[in-house]
């Protein structure tokens, strides 16, 4: 269950994330901001309680997950600055992209080596 929310917090948090950095308004990508936060919460709970539960089988992998996680929603926190600022750039975007491509991948990963199977 508890991955079942987490895989849905980071779904939603793409999707705030997307629909905020492409607003013209600082405004309206503001709201995005608020409603991405609630995500960041979101998936720390359960981050940390999944964490909890894969840290015996595979602690090294479970240990760059969680940095990554943490890194990423970094990148987002820097992403909606410079949308503020009017100083979003392409650089910034792709790395944003892949930090969020990284992490989905390291946590697949996690979740294969620990149960064999993808779902």
């Amino acid at each position: 269950m508890f991955l079942m929310i987490h895989i849905g917090g980071w779904l939603w948090l793409t999707v705030m994330v997307l629909l905020g950095l492409s607003r013209k308004s600082v405004k309206a990508a503001n709201r995005y901001l608020i409603l991405s936060r609630l995500g960041y919460l979101l998936l720390i709970i359960t981050g940390v309680y999944l964490a909890t539960k894969t840290f015996g089988g595979n602690w090294w992998l479970t240990l760059i997950k969680a940095v990554l996680g943490i890194g990423t929603i970094g990148l987002i926190e820097i992403a909606f600055a410079r949308k503020q600022e009017s100083h979003l750039t392409g650089q910034l975007l792709g790395l944003l992209t892949a930090g969020i491509v990284v992490t989905v991948v390291c946590g697949a990963l996690l979740h294969l080596s620990l149960t064999g199977n993808w779902i």
